[in-house]
């Protein structure tokens, strides 16, 4: 145990230290080229704040009291001592900075005594040395450090060099990432040297041109397509590095709230086309409010503007896709005569049309929805689509191809209406020995498609057609509904009980377990859930697991744990 915590000190020194200072660069030009700015920074949450954390993470492993355990280790270990000369209250970090020729960082950690701090580590063979100008050498286990104190502070870096010129109260700097997340990583991409930049985007242009060389068995139209979606990709990124002014990665267990955030999220340069692009997702509204329904075992909604750039990046794949998509019907083996690979390519072509006709109008809107029980399940998804006949079309061409298969049912066309949908239904049959299927949807399989004014809908499962006449309802009974730009919602306990209603019998236990500890105390608790959001001059992407998420992952641990110990 010696060992253990002599190597996790000396990693989390050298692994922050060796981030905030980059490590081996300390100069890329002669001169100087101004005042040291900060490019990067990391924080991590005071000590009392990781005890908060760690008791939180035990309590959904069934050790509420993980925090006391480990203070009392830490006693054991350092002989009472504890952290002795830490400031337990004020977050640690890294912070990087750059004149745009010369880098400089370190470790910034808060003390109330750095003698007492080092004198804690002694036992664990951390030695130091006074240099006469300010500064300490810290040895341990072969690897040297330099220190600084400073105030409150004391400062840890590879590099004596690294250790001048470093902010008075690097807290400032830490405030604001420290108090939204435990972990945070920010950099301030345009402070980045512009010739750094520029040799990125070099590179992956010349990682794109090697990767870009046409393959043997690759036919034309499949190369103009994946050189045509490199081209977009690689334009995309470098307008990223240009135009981002802050990225920002954070995690936060949050034990009041119950939850856990993993959040990416960018700030663009004020009037760039990034920025352009970013308002797009502002003031984002729905007229297909019926998909956001958040108790569902899934549910998707989006609703955003489509900018002419990225409409004009899309049809500057459109063609490529196209003749790909053509190619791969005139190659199907299973299409007989060119009279059917024809009527194929027509009605694929109507779809693909819809498509390109609704990106060039400028808008995103709609959703899917899926619930589920062990003995059902039912999805509808639709939205805006600004040319809904063209997707009739297409749908009839191919009908018209299948009607003389014997195992197609047919389609009754205009079997049901609601508000201004038409709406198209098949019954396919499921077969008799596919036991999981029919306990989910019958001894048929319900579809129904429906064309509105500018609108389409597909729904499947058992009472398919009411389940997406209530999401007309409810869409229509709240025009311009404010939303995310994007939201997707997964409940973990809907999907493990159905699960463990088909598990395997090896298998069956634990989801069982899973699954009743999700209906109980975390019952309405058990959702993963991604959100798009625009924030103050960009967009911020958030994953966030509900207390039932994390106490199933903690439940599936013990119990691989203990498979693996032979219990």
């Amino acid at each position: 145990m010696k060992f253990s915590l002599n190597h996790l000190f000396v990693q989390a020194a050298v692994w922050l230290a060796a981030i905030s200072a980059c490590c081996e660069v300390t100069t890329v030009a002669a001169q100087s080229a101004g005042a040291m700015k900060p490019l990067a920074i990391v924080t991590l949450s005071g000590y009392d704040e990781i005890l908060k954390d760690v008791n939180f993470v035990g309590s959904m492993a069934g050790q509420p009291q993980a925090a006391q355990q480990l203070e009392m280790m830490l006693q054991m270990f350092t002989q009472n001592k504890g952290l002795a000369g830490l400031d337990k209250t004020r977050p640690l970090g890294a912070i990087v900075l750059s004149n745009g020729a010369e880098f400089q960082g370190a470790l910034c950690i808060p003390v109330t005594d750095t003698n007492a701090l080092l004198e804690v580590l002694e036992p664990f063979g951390v030695t130091t040395e006074d240099q006469g100008d300010g500064t300490r050498t810290v040895s341990m286990g072969g690897t040297q450090l330099y220190l600084r104190s400073q105030g409150p502070w004391a400062f840890l870096s590879p590099m004596p060099q690294s250790l001048q010129n470093l902010p008075d109260d690097p807290g400032a700097y830490f405030a604001t990432l420290a108090k939204q997340y435990d972990i945070g990583v920010q950099v301030m991409v345009q402070n980045v040297p512009e010739n750094l930049r520029q040799l990125a985007i070099g590179q992956l242009s010349q990682s794109m041109e090697s990767g870009l060389k046409q393959l043997p068995e690759e036919d034309d139209q499949a190369y103009a397509l994946r050189k045509s979606v490199a081209e977009a990709q690689l334009q995309q990124v470098t307008r990223m590095i240009q135009e981002i002014d802050r990225l920002t990665v954070g995690v936060q267990l949050d034990g009041n709230g119950e939850r856990a955030l993993f959040d990416l999220a960018f700030t663009a340069i004020e009037g760039s086309d990034l920025a352009e692009q970013i308002d797009g997702y502002g003031d984002a509204k729905t007229n297909y409010a019926g998909f956001f329904q958040p108790d569902a075992a899934m549910m998707l909604s989006t609703a955003s503007k489509i900018t002419k750039e990225e409409s004009a990046q899309f049809n500057q794949m459109f063609g490529a896709i196209r003749k790909q998509v053509m190619q791969s019907i005139d190659d199907h083996k299973d299409l007989p005569t060119d009279e059917v690979r024809d009527a194929v390519k027509s009605a694929i072509g109507d779809f693909l049309d819809a498509l390109k006709e609704t990106v060039e109008a400028g808008m995103m809107d709609g959703g899917a929805v899926l619930n589920l029980t062990p003995d059902s399940l039912t999805l509808v998804a639709g939205g805006f689509v600004s040319n809904p006949a063209k997707v009739e079309s297409g749908l009839k061409k191919l009908v018209e191809l299948a009607k003389d298969e014997p195992k197609f049912p047919g389609i009754q066309w205009n079997d049901d209406s609601h508000e201004d949908v038409q709406f198209h239904t098949m019954r396919l049959p499921v077969p008799a020995d596919q036991a999981q299927p029919r306990q989910l949807f019958g001894e048929t399989l319900e579809v129904a498609i429906g064309i509105g004014v500018q609108s389409v809908y597909v729904a499947l499962g058992k009472n398919c057609l009411d389940a997406v006449k209530q999401v007309i309802d409810v869409s229509k009974a709240n025009p311009g509904k404010a939303i995310a730009p994007v939201e997707m919602t997964i409940s973990l306990g809907q999907i493990m009980t159905m699960a463990s209603a088909f598990a395997k019998e090896k298998d069956k236990a634990q989801m069982e377990m899973i699954a009743s500890a999700l209906e109980g105390e975390s019952s309405g608790r058990d959702h993963l859930r991604l959100v798009l959001q625009p924030i103050d001059g960009g967009l911020r992407y958030r994953l966030e697991a509900e207390e039932g998420v994390l106490r199933a992952i903690g439940i599936a641990a013990m119990a691989a744990q203990s498979k693996g110990a032979g219990f």
